[in-house]
């Protein structure tokens, strides 16, 4: 049978109330730290995650402008430009996906009115619902990906924004007469 351990005056240790409040203290000061910048995590995130979206815009829309720079400066066909571009480019398929939007293998969708000679500001490539091959306009633009604060765009001048509801409105979508 093995001996307690004792001190000098051959008393068993003993953990006094001071340690035992401070051990307390410091768990209640942790869980309240987690409770208090949880909420900053999970918006750090999700903030990852518009980057993310952000970036592959970039890449695809970069990608538009090699396959128009194959192809008669002209970009893809519309009803077509995810098939094409992953036929005849090097773009991968984790950039068809947005990570904020969950499942589906492509969640952005093609301008069929921009061309590789439309102004700067003219979109070109914006998110939307999952699904392959899409095309249209504003009616298709989604904001749900990102918890409804906006959504990520790529405009012709091949740069992409992060662009929120209000100035929706505002973004081209068409050409005008005399950019054909």
């Amino acid at each position: 049978m093995s001996k307690p351990n004792t001190n000098a005056q051959g008393q068993e240790p003993r953990i006094s109330r001071r340690v035992v409040g401070e051990i307390v203290i410091a768990i209640v000061v942790c869980l309240w730290m987690i409770v208090v910048l949880w909420p900053s995590l999970v918006h750090l995130r999700e903030y990852r995650r518009r980057i993310r979206c952000g970036e592959n815009l970039t890449v695809l829309g970069k990608t538009m402008i090699i396959y128009a720079c194959d192809y008669d400066d002209k970009y893809p066909t519309v009803d077509k430009w995810c098939d094409l571009l992953t036929k005849h480019t090097e773009v991968s398929q984790k950039e068809f996906i947005c990570p904020s939007a969950g499942n589906g293998r492509c969640h952005y969708a093609m301008n069929p009115n921009a061309n590789l000679t439309s102004s700067p500001e003219m979109v070109v490539l914006f998110e939307t619902e999952r699904g392959w091959n899409q095309f249209g306009g504003p009616e298709i633009l989604t904001i749900e990906n990102h918890e409804g604060k906006g959504g990520n765009i790529s405009f012709n001048d091949q740069h992409a924004e992060f662009v929120k509801p209000e100035p929706f409105d505002c973004l081209k979508w068409n050409v005008e007469v005399g950019e054909r």
